[in-house]
């Protein structure tokens, strides 16, 4: 297999085998599945309401972030899905009222802008390896590191991300190896081209309430 096609491995169709192999070269890991069992994992579609929805979550508790939404939502009654034309011509002021920043306002119209100039957006970062795709998701404004991984990895299916920023992750990674995470990632280099697995694993790992694992 080519490193291209490496780069943009669909988790869904690989994430049997990718816990398979990954269970073989690593003992903890290998415990950790023994202690969670395997997962299954289908990747979202990524829409314009997704990535909103990513923008409101930024640096909110679930619970903020869900209700903001759904008062976004009552805004625009008449539609099952909000439109980027309806956030573009949306009132700036109407928006903060529900509880959105000024920051994430304009974050959220900057993003209608994008679609309604660029309506194969999504397609085209389906087109990219992994690294290209982060690229150009950043460049909208309000997606750093951790979006574009998270959209690469949760929505898109992309295998081999592993979102560094997410606090959870490098939680998890403590409890399970007891030593810190760095940013480069060379303690999960060994995971490649399945880092994404881990992630979620982690992910269930914290979630489950699990305790510390060591060698």
């Amino acid at each position: 297999m080519s490193q291209q096609n490496d780069n943009k491995k669909n988790l869904e169709d690989s994430i049997a085998e990718g816990i398979y192999h990954l269970r073989n070269i690593n003992p903890n890991f290998n415990a950790v599945v023994d202690q969670i069992g395997e997962i299954e994992f289908k990747k979202r579609d990524v829409t314009f309401e997704s990535l909103i929805r990513i923008i409101i979550n930024q640096q909110l508790s679930n619970t903020v972030a869900k209700a903001i939404f759904e008062r976004l939502e009552n805004i625009f009654p008449n539609t099952n899905s909000i439109s980027p034309s309806e956030i573009h011509t949306a009132d700036s002021e109407k928006l903060k009222n529900i509880g959105l920043s000024k920051g994430k306002v304009n974050y959220i119209k900057s993003l209608a802008t994008e679609f309604i100039d660029n309506p194969n957006l999504v397609n085209k970062w389906n087109a990219l390896d992994d690294d290209s795709a982060k690229n150009e998701i950043q460049k909208m404004k309000g997606f750093g590191p951790w979006s574009a991984n998270i959209i690469l990895l949760s929505f898109m299916g992309r295998g081999d991300i592993f979102p560094y920023g997410d606090a959870t992750l490098r939680k998890a990674y403590l409890n399970i190896y007891g030593s810190e995470l760095s940013e480069t990632l060379k303690e999960i280099e060994w995971a490649r081209p399945y880092r994404g697995i881990l992630a979620l694993y982690f992910w269930r790992w914290v979630d489950n309430g699990m305790k510390p694992l060591f060698n």
